[in-house]
């Protein structure tokens, strides 16, 4: 799916040209009342839901289940762009909202943005789109040196606000919660419509979560013959293949990758499961027939977006779509986001700590229990209550000190310099990020436990989104229903009490699908992990690996020292922490490497000291 929005004015067909669907020749085009266009772009039929009233129109595109005569009747009541907010809410699913209001477009996706909304000055007009890259091409736009720099830090780049930022000069993007307005005068702004629920809400039986989990499930069924998903053996995955189980009219089909080594829990999980799913077809890959990590692509081209998460795993995502095209699905769903959503960790006990204390002490022994704390270690990581601008200071700061990953009270995890970032390019993340600090950015919730949430979903929903151009190679997306918006509010409005408990995995899951997935299976303790196969995959393209690090963009540039990043490919790992910030500077420079032959250049930053 590709489209942009255009404004109700006379500019907005002029900053349109055909170059901008290169590989479109006759897109789609819905008009605005005025017959001027406003969605141009591709899209499947089964993909969009279109309405009109008057003046008004109003198009969700991506999955749903809402019916278009129950859409109609409530654009009938809408007189604004403001009350459009509450179907961002109603809705289950993961689409766009566009609208047309007597000459006032609204742009909105997703909280998670698997569904993105882009935007850019052009041709004196704002124009909107899905891809970012749909815009940088109409406009010209270069690459932002700084930015790329920012993209080096691990694990998941730079915090918020500087989270929402786009590597290509021009190209925006809105806030977590924000949707775009753009008016007949062609100017956009964007508006926040979103404010997180309070945790306030008992779990009870878990209904209000297990309605939100089966209808994101639903949108994502409904209409198809076929439906593919992971079964991995985890918790996550497993329970969502029993929903999507129940689903009437479609077929379940599943894929399990077998782990290197052959050995660990979710293996046996996974064919336990597999037992009671006797409806679904169940394919099982092993490790010969899986493309390695850090394996190149064998067919997709790298999208120009900016630099792809979790690119170690590109050539499995690959092959994993052309498997799930092979057997008649377009819809894959994968477990991401399950972990953070469900599984509590040290903020969940921070935030409760500070709401219920009795409740909160039983939990808090087993975590320093389990995690070998110390007294002082336990009453400075509970004690901590800085403000989220005074945590972001602290952590530029300490961006470059050697700190383990959930060590500590944080808004968010911890974001780390890679070790061989040049010193001109590590003093402009820091200066970037100061300039961002003096804007006194607010956290995306008053609680860090909240903020943490829905800033790692926006992280999984970027995952999602980037997954899926890899598969539209062979027409197949990839979708998380732990992601949606319905789901995650869900979730965040469960009282902090009934999101922990002792020996259970993830209470609220597990309370949630009680009934629905077997009982051995939601009362499992732990997980694997996927070292093993990142070491095999190292281990097998070192050599590649090597040669691509001999001769990079980004050291050109003067972001990265050669010379160190060779060392760490070299030497022995005792575990994968190690490896963890080569990850952001093998996509950053697989990225730029995916521009040379449009001819895209860049400079090296700006070398200001902070």
């Amino acid at each position: 799916m590709e489209f942009v929005v255009l404004p109700d004015h006379s500019a907005g067909v002029a900053a349109l040209a055909p170059a901008q669907f290169p590989g479109l020749p006759r897109p789609k085009v819905i008009e605005h009342h005025s017959g001027r266009p406003w969605l141009v772009g591709d899209w499947p039929d089964d993909e969009i839901v279109f309405v009109s009233v008057g003046p008004r129109r109003l198009a969700l595109l991506g999955c749903t289940t809402v019916r278009p005569d129950v859409l109609e009747a409530r654009l009938g009541r809408v007189r604004s762009l403001a009350d459009l907010d509450e179907l961002g809410r109603l809705y289950s699913g993961s689409f766009h909202l566009v609208a047309s209001l007597d000459g006032d477009v609204r742009v909105q996706g997703t909280l998670s943005t698997a569904c993105q909304v882009f935007y850019a000055r052009v041709a004196g007009v704002t124009l909107a789109a899905s891809r970012a890259e749909t815009l940088a091409l109409r406009i010209g736009a270069s690459v932002d040196t700084e930015r790329v720099a920012l993209e080096l830090l691990s694990p998941f780049g730079p915090p918020e606000p500087l989270s929402e930022g786009s590597v290509w000069r021009g190209v925006r993007s809105p806030r977590i919660g924000h949707c775009l307005e753009i008016g007949s005068d062609g100017a956009g702004r964007t508006r926040r419509w979103w404010t997180p629920p309070e945790p306030e809400r008992p779990l009870g039986d878990g209904g209000f979560v297990r309605e939100a989990l089966f209808d994101a499930v639903a949108a994502r069924t409904a209409g198809q013959k076929v439906v593919s998903a992971d079964l991995s053996g985890g918790l996550d995955s497993t329970s969502l293949c029993f929903v999507a189980d129940r689903s009437v009219g479609t077929d379940l089909a599943t894929l399990h990758y077998e782990a290197h080594g052959g050995r660990g829990e979710d293996l046996a999980y996974a064919r336990r499961a597999a037992a009671v799913l006797p409806r679904a077809r169940h394919v099982v890959v092993p490790p010969a027939d899986t493309p390695d990590w850090y394996a190149p692509f064998g067919h997709t081209p790298h999208d120009r977006e900016g630099p792809l998460m979790f690119v170690r795993s590109r050539a499995t995502v690959e092959h994993q779509a052309g498997l799930v095209a092979s057997l008649g699905a377009r819809r894959h769903l994968q477990g991401v986001g399950g972990d953070e959503l469900f599984l509590p960790g040290t903020m969940a006990l921070h935030g409760l700590l500070r709401r219920d204390p009795a409740a909160a002490l039983p939990h808090l022994r087993a975590m320093r229990s389990k995690r070998r704390w110390s007294i002082a270690t336990t009453v400075r990581t509970m004690g901590a209550a800085p403000s989220y601008r005074r945590w972001l200071a602290d952590e530029t700061d300490e961006l470059a000190a050697d700190r383990a990953w959930g060590s500590g009270a944080y808004w968010e995890v911890s974001a780390k310099l890679p070790p061989w970032i040049t010193p001109d390019a590590a003093s402009s993340v820091r200066r970037l990020l100061r300039e961002a600090i003096a804007t006194g950015p607010e956290p995306l919730a008053a609680l860090p436990v909240q903020h943490e949430m829905i800033w790692i979903n926006r992280v999984n929903g970027t995952v999602m989104r980037r997954n899926s151009s890899i598969g539209g190679y062979v027409g197949v997306t990839f979708h998380a229903p732990y992601t949606d918006n319905r789901v995650l509010e869900a979730v965040l409005s469960v009282r902090l009490a009934d999101r922990v408990a002792a020996n259970r995995l993830k209470p609220v899951l597990a309370r949630a699908l009680d009934g629905v997935v077997p009982t051995e299976i939601l009362h499992r303790t732990g997980k694997d992990d996927a070292s093993p196969t990142l070491y095999a995959g190292l281990r097998r393209r070192r050599g590649e690996l090597l040669d691509f690090a001999a001769d990079t963009h980004l050291a050109r540039m003067g972001l990265i020292d050669g010379a160190a990043l060779r060392r760490l490919l070299v030497t022995t790992h005792a575990d994968t922490r190690p490896l963890m910030p080569f990850d952001p500077t093998l996509a950053c420079e697989l990225w730029l490497r995916a521009l040379q032959p449009a001819g895209t250049t860049a400079t090296a930053p700006s070398s200001r000291t902070t």
